[in-house]
């Protein structure tokens, strides 16, 4: 076996690896931005509720029209959406799972990268190849560190997808060529030299 064919080999394996780290993180920023808008639409929604909250029971309270009942369960509903706030803080939420998202985004896009001009550059050495790819490896590891999202948002998409969550982990032959539709591809000359 010649140097050539083990390195189009370790090249081809870093390839795969990388594109599986692709891959998960087309995955995890996008499960991020759900999340982030999830938690946006719970604190627009809970402030707009708790000012017309306020305005019907100012409107009560000044030509008194509404029962009483219905001004106490309003207060009550506000206290209890004030608690809810105070203590899950969902503004600051969406906006850190956001930033979590961009940091998955911008490594999807540095792996794009490295595919596209590192690694398919024939010129570049095997150290500096493998050192580049487990950089960007420890950085996706250094975000999973700072993962805020909790188990509900694996049980929703486990009750939504089931076990096809399992097989998306792994890159497909199809979502290898939607990720990269050019592929790896080994030079002819070397191909044609082996038959």
């Amino acid at each position: 076996m010649s140097s050539d064919d083990m390195d189009v080999g370790f090249r081809n394996r870093i390839y795969n690896r990388a594109l599986e780290e692709q891959n998960s993180n087309l995955w995890n920023f996008k499960r991020y931005y759900t999340a982030a808008s999830f938690w946006s639409v719970i604190d627009v929604g809970t402030d707009a509720y708790m000012a017309l909250a306020g305005a019907v029971i100012t409107y009560g309270l000044a030509w008194r029209t509404v029962p009483v009942w219905i001004m106490a369960a309003l207060s009550l509903s506000v206290a209890a959406i004030s608690i809810f706030k105070g203590n899950r803080k969902p503004g600051k939420r969406a906006e850190k799972i956001h930033t979590l998202g961009r940091n998955y985004q911008e490594l999807y896009d540095e792996i794009q990268d490295f595919i596209e001009l590192d690694l398919k550059d024939g010129d570049r050495e095997k150290e500096w190849v493998r050192d580049r790819f487990d950089e960007m490896a420890s950085e996706r590891h250094d975000l999973k560190a700072e993962a805020t999202l909790s188990g509900i948002w694996y049980r929703w998409l486990k009750w939504r997808r089931g076990d096809e969550i399992y097989e998306e982990a792994a890159t497909t032959d199809e979502e290898r060529k939607l990720l990269d539709p050019e592929g790896f591809e080994q030079e002819k000359s070397e191909e044609e030299d082996e038959e």
